[in-house]
């Protein structure tokens, strides 16, 4: 697979009003929810008088509830209808609710925000399957990796920028006014760019809806049990957000606690780990060639374990490895943390920098094929109904990963130990997939 595919394809309109749609709809999720974060924690937003680090969490467990509840569902959905129709229909949907959205921010009514995140866990419940199915249908067989490659990389920048414009905007004078009509242009952008996709007919108009939704959940993961051929991609998709949402809540406390910095330091990290990701995307782009590129994941996979090890052993050895993290005050203790001046001028940074790259980018290169290889194993008839199944794992693994993370902080052990738990499983996860390749290689000969 070359560069030209990815030139063709952003050109194509099989894929362009897709991609747009998904860049825009990624912008908007991050950005609404960074701004109400940033009101709720020092714009002084409150609702029923709970505090910042109630509301928080509160607002982010919205989400990802109706995210989980309606999957199921929208599987159905999308195999039913013409996926293109569908698509339509959910980017009409945002901008209502980023329409919602812009009431709550000129009111500064907490209430309001947190309907609105809910029905964006509902609507990105229903994006989610539909996307995932639909690439199939627009892409042939050696373009869905690049598709796939240029969707996570650049969706990794567009949620960057979401979410470091949702900080920094909404305090400002003016701010929830302009943040509202980013909001509502970037949805109509959405909406306007899927207009221009081609159809998807329906793989089976004949499907019934079924509205218990708990019931359809349980039938679609026993669906899923039943196709290991798909199922197995997906749990490995599950995994990486697993380790995605481990990394991204082990960070802040990281960065501050165990190496005393500031958070000049954390937004280095994130454009750190967004450049990282891009990069590894793209690679996957050029180094894909025509079939399901198992032996990349497995590459990922070593990388994700050596780097995480790395970041561990850094951990383990902070003194020594990353030193002057914090102005020390008369009695030892640290009373200022450092800035990100004085952490690039450490010994350590380059190492502590270079593990957080490699890490970002061996989880793309990880992730990728992985995401191809089950819209291409999906059966046609039902793909989307299988693939909702994949939006159920990798909630269920996000919120057990949060959970790991809990209980970590409850019994006391040291934050950096989950550095060394991602690289034991990625190793194993990595020797799995080398077995795979090999596998797929002789049967292919």
């Amino acid at each position: 697979m070359s560069a030209k595919y990815a030139a063709t394809l952003l050109t194509s309109r099989r894929f362009l009003p897709l991609f747009i749609a998904q860049l825009a709809g990624a912008f908007n999720d991050q950005f609404l929810k960074l701004a109400l974060i940033a009101m709720v924690t020092w714009g002084g937003l409150k609702m029923f008088g709970w505090e910042a680090q109630v509301i928080t969490p509160v607002a982010g467990s919205i989400f990802t509830g109706f995210f989980f509840v309606f999957s199921a569902m929208a599987g159905q959905v999308a195999d039913k209808f013409d996926k293109a129709t569908v698509l339509l229909r959910i980017k009409q949907a945002e901008v209502f609710i980023m329409a919602l959205a812009a009431i709550g921010l000129f009111f500064g009514s907490a209430v309001l925000l947190l309907l609105t995140i809910a029905l964006m866990g509902a609507q990105s419940a229903f994006f989610s399957p539909t996307r995932n199915a639909v690439l199939p249908q627009w892409l042939s067989d050696k373009e869905l990796v690049t598709g796939n490659a240029l969707m996570r990389g650049f969706v990794s920048v567009s949620i960057l920028l979401g979410q470091a414009l949702g900080l920094f905007l909404v305090l400002r004078a003016g701010g929830p006014q302009m943040v509202a009509g980013i909001l509502l242009v970037l949805a109509v952008i959405g909406w306007l760019a899927i207009r221009k996709a081609p159809p998807a007919p329906a793989a089976d108009p004949n499907i019934k809806i079924d509205y218990t939704l708990v019931v359809q959940i349980v039938k679609t993961m026993l669906f899923a049990l039943k196709r290991p051929a798909v199922l197995r991609p997906m749990l490995g998709i599950a995994w990486y957000y697993w380790l995605s949402a481990a990394v991204l809540i082990l960070m802040p406390a990281f960065i501050s606690r165990v190496l005393h910095y500031d958070q000049g330091v954390m937004i280095a990290v994130m454009v750190l780990f967004t450049v990282g990701a891009l990069v590894g995307a793209l690679s996957c782009a050029v180094l894909a060639k025509k079939g399901e590129a198992i032996w990349l994941s497995a590459m990922g996979a070593f990388g994700i374990a050596a780097f995480t090890l790395d970041l561990f052993f850094q951990g383990q050895n902070v003194a020594p490895i990353i030193f002057g993290g914090y102005i020390p005050a008369a009695d030892g203790n640290p009373a200022v943390l450092g800035t990100f001046a004085d952490f690039s001028s450490t010994q350590g940074a380059l190492r502590f920098m270079i593990s957080l790259f490699g890490a970002a980018f061996s989880s793309a290169l990880f992730v990728v094929p992985l995401d191809a290889m089950a819209q291409r194993r999906a059966e046609p008839l039902y793909r989307a109904r299988l693939l909702a199944a994949g939006a159920l794992l990798l909630n269920l693994s996000t919120t057990l990963s949060q959970l790991m993370i809990a209980g970590m902080g409850w019994f006391s052990v040291p934050m950096h130990f989950a550095y060394l738990q991602i690289a034991g499983f990625s190793f194993l996860i990595a020797l799995y997939a080398l077995h795979r390749a090999r596998t797929t290689a002789k049967a292919a000969a």
